[in-house]
């Protein structure tokens, strides 16, 4: 199938090229046509119609070949200048019907009618080809930028280096195009079946960068120079540009593979020094809030040990430090897990009808003992529609929020806690009235590991909490934002969209 698309579209070049010959053949004829009939013209004119003088002849002559050669190629003026000549010798000048001349000063003045003429076409033909040519170039100049263009619409060096030979086939109007990068040892073609030279030419004409542009047969060998160093070579079929237009387009590909893997060097450090700067995060995290809880535990279960007969009281409270602080433990294990987990494997939701309400009342009552008898307002728009979500990762959002708030609020002040639908999704707020939130620090909140430099020492945590709340409400195609102002409290919103609300 490719085979017949490529034997179909070599057709379908030489078709085109073909009538676009016969057309420009038949524009040749017409002018010649066009001038020979305007030339018979003025000589039925000035002969049958309007009697003038030899010299208004002679003008008008002369004003015809000028039209003549300021539109048309110089061959056209050149033919009307002698057929003009001839014209005026046999029906204006004396003897009349006689291509001779019986006065000398006719002579001199056929010769400066001719020799203008000639000279004037001269001019213009050397004009309109300048014209061309720096159309041409403009027109060059137009693809070399819409094709620098598309070159940068790649970043990666692979999908860059099999994408360069047909964008510049398109482009530049080429039949065939072949690419080699030094830098992969690997070619690639713009037409699998015709690929212009093996790769071990390709490759060679990569090593002798320094011989420039060649031509061989119908085709061009340009290689790719960036400086000093070869990056690869290019080849091309049935090209009609210069040297110097070969020669930009090389620059231009060695340009954009260059970048491309500058791009992938700097993505790839950027990577490494991104994964151990959370490695660093995650352990000094982990390392300081795991010893915290685990010095309370082992300080009790010391003093248990080293106590025996303690009263009950004592021993009871002791018992309460090692169960709360196991709790804690636990907690710290379950969100490095959660974490690890999104950074792999990434969330699964499985969404069920659910009553917001209930999902808030359940949190609320497992939340009890950390809440110690602190005010929670909830307050819920009715009627509220069940939505469909994740119960246990909702569940999630909802504990880690209200931890913070309680973490980060005077012990006696009030949670308040507002559902409602707006803007055909469900919004819940989550409002505090601690010291709030630095409005430098406040679009870094949901990142990994990241705590307030003002909360750092002062409240325990892993700066994981809020990181998992986002990644779980993007799952579910919500999202969430936060307001706040320095003593003034913080308020959470968060959303879930209202798509499949029962």
């Amino acid at each position: 199938m490719t085979r017949t698309r490529s034997a179909i579209l070599r057709y379908s070049i030489i078709a085109l090229e073909m009538l676009k010959h016969n057309k420009q053949a038949g524009t040749e004829i017409l002018h010649y046509a066009a001038s020979t009939a305007a030339a018979c013209g003025l000589v039925v004119l000035f002969r049958r119609v309007v009697h003038v003088n030899v010299t208004t002849v002679a003008l008008c002559f002369l004003v015809l070949v000028l039209i003549v050669a300021t539109r048309w190629r110089l061959a056209h003026s050149v033919y009307l200048s002698i057929l003009c000549t001839l014209l005026y010798n046999f029906f204006f000048l004396p003897p009349i019907g006689a291509l001779t001349i019986a006065e000398p000063q006719n002579w001199v003045t056929l010769s400066v009618f001719l020799g203008t003429s000639v000279l004037v076409s001269h001019l213009s033909e050397s004009e309109r080809r300048q014209s061309e040519l720096s159309e041409r170039r403009r027109r060059e100049v137009e693809r070399l930028y819409e094709f620098s263009q598309q070159l940068l619409l790649y970043e990666d060096l692979r999908g860059l280096a099999r994408a360069t030979p047909s964008i510049a086939a398109r482009v530049f109007g080429m039949r065939a195009v072949a690419l080699y990068v030094t830098g992969q040892d690997a070619a690639y073609y713009s037409d699998p079946e015709n690929e212009l030279f093996p790769t071990a030419e390709l490759k060679m004409a990569a090593r002798n960068a320094e011989a420039g542009v060649r031509r061989m047969d119908d085709a061009y060998l340009i290689p790719l120079l960036l400086g000093m160093q070869s990056a690869g070579a290019l080849a091309v079929m049935n090209g009609t540009y210069s040297e110097e237009m070969y020669e930009a387009i090389g620059g231009l590909v060695a340009i954009a593979l260059e970048r491309a893997a500058a791009l992938e060097r700097s993505s790839h450090m950027e990577a490494m020094e991104e994964g151990e700067r959370l490695r660093h995060a995650l352990l000094d995290s982990v390392t300081h809030e795991l010893r915290t809880p685990l010095t309370a535990i082992r300080a009790a279960a010391t003093a248990l040990i080293a106590h025996p007969p303690l009263p009950d009281p004592e021993r009871d409270e002791l018992y309460a430090v090692v169960d709360e602080e196991s709790l804690r433990l636990d907690r710290l294990i379950g969100e490095a897990v959660e974490m690890a987990q999104l950074d792999t494997a990434g969330l699964h939701v499985h969404p069920e009808l659910e009553n917001v309400r209930d999902l808030i009342d359940a949190v609320l009552q497992e939340e009890q003992p950390r809440l110690r008898g602190r005010m929670v307002e909830v307050q819920i728009q009715e009627p509220l529609p069940q939505i469909a979500l994740d119960r246990e990762l909702v569940r999630r959002v909802l504990r880690h929020l209200i931890e913070n708030a309680v973490k980060y609020s005077p012990a006696k002040s009030s949670i308040e806690i507002v559902a409602g639908v707006k803007d055909e999704r469900l919004s819940i707020h989550i409002a505090d009235h601690g010291t709030g939130i630095d409005e430098a620090e406040q679009p870094f909140i949901f990142d990994k590991f990241f705590r307030g430099s003002s909360q750092r020492d002062r409240v325990a945590g892993s700066g994981m909490g809020l990181a998992i709340v986002k990644a779980i409400l993007i799952a579910h195609g919500g999202g969430i934002e936060v307001k706040s102002q320095r003593d003034h409290g913080s308020v959470f919103t968060f959303w879930l969209p209202l798509s499949s609300v029962a």
